[in-house]
């Protein structure tokens, strides 16, 4: 007798059937009575992902009571020999791995044959022990072994570990949870990391020799080639992605309904072939019925009362296992659906990042407003899924329902059918074969009506799953074309307002050159005559918070500058200028820093723009 591990796969134990002798273990638990009763021998190996079997150890309990702690055999095997009527606890342990736990209950009944051996045998697998977690959920056993008295033979506990694999899915699930949480806050760091490393570096241009703001429109105009065609990419294959799921869903879905056909069909085919039978069986009690017709009656009844038994139990069986391939198909659904939303976020998100590096200038109060919105959009986005989960787990309720009220009846309509038949064999003398051929139509017209309603419902359900996910597809399409087209107006409206400004402020000192410039003729004009008598200038110097107006106060510039070098700084409302007025030998000159409140720098040298190189350079001459 030997005991596969099939259930138990996903917790690291398998079937294996290597033997090694380990006497010295066998000199602890067997006695000589032992031999003589007979005993169940157990043969294990322990495998050791990412490593190999050194210093790993079994430690052995039974009813409670720790036996010894015995090192594994050359490739991780050990055998032992259990008595029967005990508890045993294998504990598979080995430093920076998580110990994993084996219970092998021994009680049999006293009808179990004792005197011969019997053998059960099972493969641990340890796994790196990478968090704490895992050791919590492991200190219980990842399987157990007893003797199953349907099998009267020993087997796994399913129950178990049908519950043991649960706990262990909602430990990965608050795990993934915990990791997500902090792979979001590196990322806030990463982001403050290069928020700092972009100050710094606009620092350091601010001493570079280059023409910055030349390179700076070539770079934003190849960044917004390069953002255009990788969002061209991006929908090309998010619709490629999309055609392809939908043809493997529509696949997946043909299959499980050939699956279904050719099940309703070998169903029909031994329904058939049972009634086939049922006629025979009949005939021959009849001809019998004359020499024991009473015992025939019984035999009859038993017979068709087993019969109706085992076709519940197998209508039973399939529809749970309808149930079961539902479940899965809706499972790897929503799986499908989580993929697809956690990849279109990651796609947002570098699509963000890219934005956000291109515009890295603009207000702290517009940055805020965007991480808000983004909030409340996950926040909608979260209960949208939680609320489409909820429905899915209605609509498996309301299933299981109607399913359970379809056996109901069933099991009802079966009970009705078996008082049918006695009432029929009790008249069976008067009307026996006119009883038969009703009895046969009644049962085809049943079969074909149960397989029309469920064909039916079938395919209502299928209907109704593939209009709510064609609406949900719609909707989540809407909302990523309506906040890419939101995106793309703020930033044409941004583009516009710097546009605007810059040319603003180049009117303005353009406006300011020329009166400089005539300023100058007019000066050099009085020098030659009268140096005292030099007519005034007015010279537009500062603007308005609101209108952007010039205001221009009447005085002397000669008087005004009349050092070489003259520094001066004017606070507007979203701009600072920073103003250097040079006068040479009577000649003014201007040149300008114009610093936005979104941290874009323009340079201007009487109403010109200039590069950056260009204005340090002179103002330092």
């Amino acid at each position: 007798m030997r005991i596969g591990c099939c259930k138990l796969n996903r917790l690291g134990i398998f079937p294996t059937f290597f033997l090694l002798a380990i006497f010295f273990c066998i000199s602890l638990f067997i006695s000589n009575s032992a031999y003589s009763q007979g005993s169940l021998q157990s043969y294990v190996k322990v495998r050791v992902k990412k490593g190999n079997t050194d210093g790993s150890q079994i430690v052995l309990f039974k009813d409670g009571v720790n036996v010894g702690t015995f090192p594994t055999g050359r490739g991780g095997k050990f055998e032992v020999r259990l008595d029967y009527d005990a508890d045993y606890i294998f504990s598979f342990e080995k430093t920076d791995y998580v110990t994993k736990k084996i219970n092998i209950n021994t009680q049999v009944p006293s009808t179990y044959p004792r005197e011969k051996d019997n053998i059960i045998d099972f493969e641990v697998e340890l796994e790196p022990q990478v968090d704490m977690t895992a050791i919590k959920v492991y200190d219980n056993p990842v399987g157990r072994i007893r003797f199953d008295h349907r099998k009267n033979d020993f087997g796994y506990d399913v129950d178990y570990s049908a519950s043991f694999q649960k706990k262990v899915r909602e430990e990965e699930k608050k795990l993934a949870e915990e990791n997500k949480q902090k792979e979001a806050q590196k990322e806030q760091e990463r982001i403050a990391a290069e928020a700092e490393k972009r100050k710094q570096e606009q620092e350091a241009q601010r001493l570079a020799q280059q023409e910055a703001l030349r390179l700076e429109q070539e770079k934003q105009k190849k960044e917004a080639e390069a953002r255009a065609l990788a969002e061209a990419k991006r929908k090309e294959e998010e619709k490629r992605l999309e055609e392809e799921r939908k043809r493997q869903e529509a696949e997946k879905i043909r299959l499980a309904e050939d699956a279904r056909k050719k099940a309703e069909e070998e169903a029909r085919l031994a329904e058939q072939e049972r009634l086939k039978k049922e006629l025979e069986e009949r005939r021959l009690a009849e001809e019998a019925r004359k020499k024991a017709e009473e015992q025939a009656r019984l035999a009859e009844q038993e017979r068709m009362k087993k019969e109706a038994e085992a076709r519940a139990l197998a209508e039973a069986k399939r529809k749970e296992e309808e149930r079961r391939i539902e479940e899965e198909r809706q499972r790897q659904e929503a799986e499908k659906i989580r993929l697809a939303e956690e990849a279109r976020k990651k796609a947002e998100e570098e699509a963000r990042l890219a934005e956000q590096e291109r515009l890295r200038k603009e207000l702290e109060e517009r940055k805020l407003a965007e991480e808000i919105r983004k909030k409340a959009e996950e926040d909608a986005r979260l209960a949208e899924q939680e609320k489409m989960k909820k429905e899915a787990e209605a609509r498996a309720l309301a299933e299981a329902k109607r399913k359970e009220e379809e056996r109901r009846i069933e099991e009802e309509r079966q009970r009705q059918e078996l008082e049918k038949i006695r009432l029929a064999e009790e008249a069976r003398k008067k009307a026996e074969e006119e009883a038969r051929l009703a009895e046969q139509e009644r049962i085809r017209k049943e079969n074909e009506a149960r397989a029309l309603a469920e064909a039916k419902a079938r395919e209502e359900m299928l209907q109704k799953l593939a209009e709510e996910k064609a609406k949900a597809e719609e909707e989540a399409k809407q909302k990523a074309e309506a906040e890419a087209k939101r995106k793309e107006e703020e930033r044409r409206l941004e583009e516009e307002r710097i546009a605007k400004e810059i040319e603003a402020i180049r009117v303005n000192e353009e406006r300011l050159r020329k009166q400089l410039l005539e300023d100058q003729e007019k000066r050099k004009a009085e020098l030659k005559k009268d140096a005292e008598d030099r007519k005034r200038k007015v010279l537009a110097e500062l603007v308005s918070a609101d209108k952007g107006e010039l205001l221009v106060p009447t005085e002397d510039l000669s008087a005004r500058y009349g050092s070489e070098r003259t520094q001066e700084q004017i606070k507007l409302n979203m701009i600072v200028i920073t103003r250097n007025v040079f006068n040479r030998e009577g000649i003014i000159t201007f040149y300008s820093r114009v610093e936005h409140e979104n941290g874009s720098i323009y340079y201007f040298k009487n109403g010109d723009n200039i590069s950056e190189w260009q204005y340090y350079n002179e103002i330092r001459k």
